[in-house]
């Protein structure tokens, strides 16, 4: 991407800008907005997360792609600012205002990331920043508006002996996936000609114009019409859902964006995994399972973890789960051979530093939000049975249905190795 419009002052002034808001957007929060039916009010509030609310929100997604140095792979997209360093969180003296757990001793021996290491960190903070937006009050609402929140309600109803594992939550999530891919977004692998609606071929990237970017934009796809005509058609690639709940249309990235705020907006725990080896997904805390459910909205795909190591055939490598209140290395839970094969992948970052990074980025997310005491303690409970369940998948050799990639072509899956 070309950054030759905005010179390093004004990066830095917007970055200023923007972590400015994000703190003022954490002085003030009130409860998840509610909706028709009693699946959303079975959820305890102290399972729920909060969302904040202050005037600054209008202004978060525009200082967010201002900043924007987008860093683009095939379907993933890190449209997000520059964030705080490492030594900048460690140092955070909000984490000090709640009784969090900072673990200094565990960590006090633990060098911070090399420069070497610092290129993999940034990603992580970008992403971090990518979903701290998703807490947009504004987008939430927006989202509210697009979901048919009465029709999931009555479907998952009278489902519930379909699923007798399941809540009436669960079956919504079910619903959601469902009604999302089949209903409201689009996947494209070549956006058809602008003219002649023809059948068009990549030519490469360009700049976004004035108005793409501002509509969060990082990039811009060209494709050349493979008929006569000779219209260059733009594919904006857009990071942040509240234009993509215009456009409905995109790759993963897209997908996956948009999906996490819509189970956000619906009151449900979410966070948004990122996955180094170009995808991201979503997963939803299930009250009733007591458990973080993997959920792709690319292939309507519910609580199927080992769909991309035994099913698509990926060689996983960094899963990593953000929110607003946590930020986890869920690795173990989307393979089968951590101990044997998945840690000598692991190369990118030592170990310890990079457990001491995603440590010290949770609790300053987890400090912001400004919980009591008891919501704190919920949040602790239900990660303390999430690191009991990942510490029994070293070797996980679950059996569990999977299937081949549906989204994308097969070219186009192939060439990415997600598809056997």
């Amino acid at each position: 991407m070309n950054n030759d419009s905005m010179d390093p002052e004004q990066i830095r002034t917007l970055a200023q800008q923007l972590a400015q808001r994000l703190i003022a957007m954490r002085q003030t929060h009130h409860n998840p907005i509610q909706h028709p039916g009693s699946h959303l009010s079975d959820i305890p509030q102290s399972q729920t997360e909060m969302i904040p609310t202050t005037s600054s929100d209008t202004n978060i997604s525009q200082l967010t792609f201002q900043l924007n140095s987008l860093q683009t792979q095939d379907g993933l997209i890190n449209q997000t600012p520059p964030s705080p360093s490492l030594t900048s969180i460690a140092t955070d003296p909000t984490i000090k205002e709640v009784q969090v757990n900072t673990d200094a001793d565990q960590y006090a021996s633990v060098p911070d990331p090399s420069v070497y290491e610092m290129d993999f960190i940034n990603t992580y903070l970008r992403t971090n920043a990518l979903v701290l937006a998703f807490e947009e009050t504004q987008l939430l609402e927006h989202a509210c508006e697009q979901i048919p929140i009465d029709k999931l309600v009555n479907e998952a109803e009278a489902m519930v002996k379909d699923y007798p594992n399941d809540s009436t939550d669960d079956i919504i999530i079910r619903r959601l996936l469902h009604w999302f891919k089949n209903e409201y977004f689009t996947w494209v692998n070549e956006p058809p000609c602008a003219s002649c609606q023809g059948k068009t071929v990549a030519m490469g990237h360009t700049t976004p114009t004035a108005q793409e970017r501002q509509d969060g934009a990082g990039i811009v796809e060209t494709y050349r019409c493979t008929q006569a005509c000779p219209t260059i058609t733009r594919f904006p690639r857009y990071g942040m859902p509240r234009i993509l709940f215009s456009t409905r249309r995109g790759r993963c990235g897209e997908w996956a964006n948009c999906f996490t705020v819509c189970c956000r907006a619906l009151g449900y725990s979410t966070r948004y995994v990122h996955d180094t080896t170009d995808h991201v997904w979503t997963e939803v805390w299930s009250v009733h399972k007591k458990r973080w459910i993997h959920c792709d909205a690319c292939e309507a795909a519910y609580d199927q973890p080992l769909l991309y190591s035994t099913g698509w055939g990926k060689s996983l490598s960094y899963c990593v789960a953000f929110s607003a209140e946590e930020v986890v290395d869920v690795t173990k839970r989307y393979t089968v051979d951590y101990d044997t094969a998945v840690v000598k992948r692991r190369k990118s970052i030592r170990e310890p530093v990079l457990a001491k990074f995603l440590h010290l980025l949770s609790e300053s997310n987890l400090a912001k939000l400004k919980l009591d005491t008891t919501e704190i303690q919920s949040i602790r409970d239900r990660q303390s049975l999430e690191a009991e369940e990942l510490s029994g998948r070293h070797g996980d050799n679950r059996t569990i249905e999977t299937q081949e990639r549906e989204s994308g072509s097969d070219e186009w899956t192939r060439a990415r190795g997600e598809r056997r």
